[in-house]
Formats: C-alpha cells, structure tokens, sequence
C-alpha cells in the first residue's frame, strides 16, 4: 500500500462517522498532525446565495490568534484569501507572500503571524460547480528546513485530505450552519450584545460594565450562546455568529 493510500483510506472511512463540528475538527488535526502538521484550517469563502469573506469555520490556531485576526478584520488584507479563489491547485505561501511582496498592514499580519511561527504554509483551493469557494490550509511543525521538507512530501495527499474533506464537512457544515441551525437557534439579543463586545476583544467584566448587568450574566448568556451555536469556546462561537451574520464587526 502506498504512503498515500494508507493515510487516505482510513482517513475517508472515519469521515463517515464524523456527527459534528469537533468530530471533524479532531479527526483533521490527528491525520494533519501525524504527518508533521502543527495547524490547519478549513474555511468556506463562498457559497452561492450567501456572500464571500465568511470568517473561518473550523481551526485549529491558538484561540488568541483566532480572535485578535477577527478583531483587526485581517480577513480584508490577508494575500491568502485575496490569492486563493484565483487559483486552482495547492499553493505555497511564501510563493504570495514574501516581504518584497507585502504591502501596508498585510506587513504587519505577517509579522504577527511569524512571532507565532504561522507564517510558513500550503493553501488548497477548492472550487464548486455554483461558484462556491473553500480554502484548506495547512502549518507543518518545525525548522523551516523541516517545514520544506513536510510541505514537499505530502502536498500531493494534502491535497486529496482537503478535496474528500470538503465532499463531506461542506455539506455538513453548510447545511447545518444555513439551513437549520440558523432558525432554530436564534441567539437572543442579549447573547448577540455579549459576543458582539467579545468580538471586538472587550472582557466579561469590560462587557459587563458596558451593558449594565453582572459578570455573571454575561457568562450566562456567552454559555447559552456556545450551547446553541455547538462550539465549544467564547472565540468559536464569535466565529460562528459572524459566519452565520448574527453579529458583524461593523
């Protein structure tokens, strides 16, 4: 059995039995991670109907870097996102974004990024029939040497990994996200005012003092909304509120 096919194979099987967001989100990270990967994320950038620039859907970045490219809207400068939906096989980053190549805050997101050692990956573009567009990208561990030598050795399953992913996790995500989850768990106003503050970095207790109620209600209230959106942390559920257009940073 080839390299490939023995990490293909189980892989596609245990995508069948995937029931939710952490389901798929843990059963990417121990293959990725396997193969030397620290990092991944799967977003969809685009879907039919609904818009572009929809923030990230599962990752697993670190929960500050997640929240503080949320709250410096770094989605509108990112090169990889701007990039991406114009190719069309996996691309290097350093390919896009090497420092003669930035411009403006994109040199800063690269520096923050690079501080963080999440600034040396792959992106796979994946395009649908109607015009949808997702995006699976990859941070391997290690030297930079050792980074090379990951990124060169498995773009090819990578790329295969993302493809059978986004066959089964978009159509999970989507239509849960957009079809029932979006009307049957509408957050009150007052868990939308509380992950509104928590998206723009504000603390309990800062939220606290802005809505007049106690740091205890704004926990309430954060946990009803993380019970409701199916995350499992404050940052995950403002990135799903703002997916799912129930907040916005503007």
């Amino acid at each position: 059995m080839s390299q490939a096919n023995a990490i293909l194979e189980p892989f596609v099987s245990d995508l069948q039995t995937a029931q939710g967001f952490e389901d798929l989100r843990t059963m990417f990270d121990r293959t990725v991670g396997a193969m030397g990967f620290r990092y991944f994320t799967y977003h969809i950038v685009k879907i039919a109907g609904v818009g572009s620039y929809l923030p990230y859907v599962i990752t697993t970045y670190p929960d500050e870097w997640v929240n503080h490219y949320i709250t410096q809207d770094y989605v509108r400068v990112d090169p990889i996102i701007t990039v991406g939906p114009k190719r069309l096989v996996p691309f290097l980053w350093d390919d896009i974004a090497s420092p003669g190549q930035l411009e403006g805050r994109q040199v800063t997101l690269y520096a923050e990024a690079s501080d963080l050692s999440i600034a040396k990956g792959m992106s796979i573009p994946i395009h649908g029939h109607k015009g949808e567009f997702a995006m699976m990208s990859v941070v391997p561990a290690g030297t930079p040497q050792e980074a090379e030598k990951t990124l060169s050795e498995f773009r090819n399953t990578l790329h295969l990994l993302a493809l059978y992913y986004h066959n089964h996790a978009g159509t999970m995500l989507i239509e849960k996200s957009y079809g029932g989850t979006r009307k049957k768990s509408v957050l009150t106003a007052r868990e939308r005012e509380c992950l509104q503050w928590a998206a723009i970095g504000k603390s309990t207790w800062e939220t606290s003092v802005i809505l007049h109620i106690s740091e205890a209600s704004v926990v309430f209230h954060v946990e009803n909304a993380k019970r409701k959106l199916d995350v499992t942390n404050r940052t995950h559920a403002v990135v799903r509120a703002i997916m799912l257009g129930l907040i916005s940073l503007d």
